[in-house]
This record gives structure tokens, C-alpha cells and sequence, in this order.
């Protein structure tokens, strides 16, 4: 009935166009449009995807960016490859709870951006379930429970998304091993970049490894806990060394980074049509082999780089 009821689209076009004038309507049409996108990927793969508040980053980017540039020393390298159009960024896990490489990268994203094109960030559930204020506050930052569909809401809005696929295992690899990456063995972005089309641009950081000593990953431990039934990807009870405990056994306990230099470079973006050369279609994303291929590309290709940016450093912790 008119005069009842919520008004569609079009409706609602005409009252602000009458309200605020010609000039405004393009730009409120743009805004029902973007929410009339979220609506349906709400509907098709059960998220919401929460808008990115740019007065949150903002506030958040001008204290973190004193901090990771001035106590890690942090530098990007590679920048300028950072695709100007929607991407899928893989980067490994490294520093223990604190994820500190992706920290830099996130200030570094928007250094380089500016605040109008955000970035979505996909981190372990367990973030997301410490205080309610803390949740809002990654909400608000862009930052998403690590799951497929709460990616795909985020691909299909036409924004671009972060992964740390190597979770725990990964993050609390031994020390002597930071220069070895296999993303925990998940393939599974490989499998997303086929079904929606996108390139990934790898992303790899030396240094972040040394804020805190992984002694050991307590792998056999925590299988015998049955910590991986009770935490999802956490297969890891690790020995840790560093501020202020000294020498700890209890992964989620906060810590203070060391100040190691943290070196970031952006790989150049892998279509994995061409890298591959062949035609992908989205069925090929449940092909195993193609899959196994692709993900071997991009983890070779991030590990080779890694061990330079590691012989590049006179010293750990130092640089």
C-alpha cells in the first residue's frame, strides 16, 4: 500500500532525489546499490559482511604505523605490484599469536592506497571471541573469521582479501625453520582463485619470525591434549623463548614481540591461467591435480623468495 511498508529501490531513489536534489541522488543510488550487493551475498553464502569504518582504520593505522616503523623498522618492497583491481593476497603465518607480518602489511596497504579501498582480512576464530568490544573493533577494521563462505561474501562484493593460510602450524614453525613456508599444506585459495577468476599476489616477510623464538611446535603434544578437536587448525602446543616470560609453554599467553627489523615484499601477481598455460574455467577448481600445481607455483615461488630476503640479514633480531 503506498505510504506503507519499506519503499524499493527505485522508491527510495525518487524520496532522496526530491529530499536532497539531482546532485545527490547518483550518490545514494551508489549506496542502496552496495547494500542491495551485501543483501544478496548475505542470501547466497550465509555472511554478512560488515562495511570497513574508515574513521577506525584511520585511527588504528596512525598509531600502528609509528609502532611498526619505528620499533619493527618495518619496509615494504614491491609495492608498485600490488594489483590497482580485486585480488586474492597470500601471505605465510609467522611470530606466534601476534601477527605482526600482517600488521606491516596492512599499514603498508594503506600507505600505498590511501582509505578508500579497504582491505578484508580473514584470522582465526579465536580473535574473534576474547571481548565484544575487541570483535566490534576487528569487525570494524575489516577483519573476518577465516572461513570459505565468509570469503566468497567478500569476493563477491568485488573486494579484495588477505590469508594467512598456514594458521598455528605455520605461526609456530621452529626458529631455524623460518625460512621454510608451505602455508600449512591448505590449498584451498588456489581453489577459490579458480572458481572466482582472480590472481593471487603472494606476499612474504623476513623478520617477523624473530620477534618471538619457536623452540619447538609441540606437534606430537598436542595431539595427545586433542587440542586440534577442540581448537579448528590448531595442531600445535609449542615451547616458546623470548619477552617477558623467558621460556614459556603456553601458545595464546601475550608476549612482547622483540624488535626484529621486518623486511615485506609483494610478489609479482600469479594468473594462474597463465602461469599454468592453460584455459582455467571454474569447474577446474575441484580438479586435485590442477589444484596440487598451482599451489606448488605459488609456495615455490614465495619460499625461494623468502630464503633471499633471509640472506639479505647479517643477524637476526638486528637485520
Amino acid at each position: 500500500m503506498p505510504g506503507r511498508g519499506r519503499p524499493d529501490d527505485r522508491g527510495l531513489f525518487r524520496l532522496c532525489d526530491r529530499a536532497r536534489g539531482d546532485q545527490d541522488g547518483p550518490r545514494m543510488k551508489s549506496a542502496v546499490a552496495q547494500h542491495s550487493s551485501a543483501s544478496r551475498s548475505t542470501r547466497r553464502h550465509g555472511h554478512i559482511v560488515p562495511e570497513i569504518r574508515s574513521d577506525v582504520v584511520r585511527r588504528s593505522h596512525r598509531i600502528l604505523s609509528r609502532i611498526v616503523k619505528s620499533y619493527f623498522r618495518s619496509e615494504i618492497r614491491g609495492a608498485e605490484r600490488l594489483p590497482s583491481s580485486q585480488t586474492i593476497l597470500v601471505a605465510h603465518h609467522d611470530g606466534g599469536v601476534l601477527p605482526i607480518n600482517g600488521i606491516c602489511l596492512g599499514v603498508h596497504w594503506y600507505d600505498h592506497f590511501g582509505f578508500d579501498r579497504p582491505l578484508y582480512v580473514l584470522t582465526h576464530d579465536l580473535l574473534h571471541s576474547l571481548w565484544d568490544p575487541f570483535s566490534r573493533l576487528l569487525a570494524d577494521s575489516g577483519l573476518l573469521r577465516a572461513d570459505r563462505k565468509a570469503m566468497d561474501a567478500v569476493l563477491e562484493r568485488g573486494q579484495s582479501v588477505l590469508i594467512f593460510p598456514g594458521a598455528a602450524r605455520e605461526s609456530f614453525r621452529p626458529f631455524w625453520h623460518r625460512k621454510n613456508i608451505d602455508l600449512g599444506g591448505r590449498k584451498g585459495f588456489i581453489a577459490q582463485a579458480i572458481r572466482w577468476g582472480l590472481p593471487i599476489t603472494p606476499v612474504v616477510s623476513a623478520g617477523s619470525h624473530e620477534t618471538v623464538v619457536v623452540l619447538s611446535g609441540g606437534h606430537d603434544f598436542a595431539k595427545m591434549l586433542g587440542i586440534p578437536k577442540i581448537v579448528r587448525s590448531a595442531d600445535v602446543w609449542p615451547l616458546l623463548a623470548g619477552l617477558p616470560w623467558g621460556v614459556w609453554a603456553l601458545p595464546f599467553l601475550p608476549h612482547i614481540p622483540l624488535p626484529a627489523k621486518i623486511t615485506t615484499e609483494v610478489l609479482p601477481p600469479i594468473h594462474l591461467s597463465e602461469a599454468l598455460g592453460r584455459d582455467l574455467n571454474p569447474d577446474d577448481a575441484s580438479d586435485p591435480e590442477i589444484v596440487q600445481a598451482g599451489f606448488d607455483l605459488v609456495v615455490g615461488r614465495m619460499r625461494k623468495r623468502l630464503g633471499e630476503l633471509y640472506d639479505e640479514r647479517k643477524y637476526p633480531v638486528l637485520g
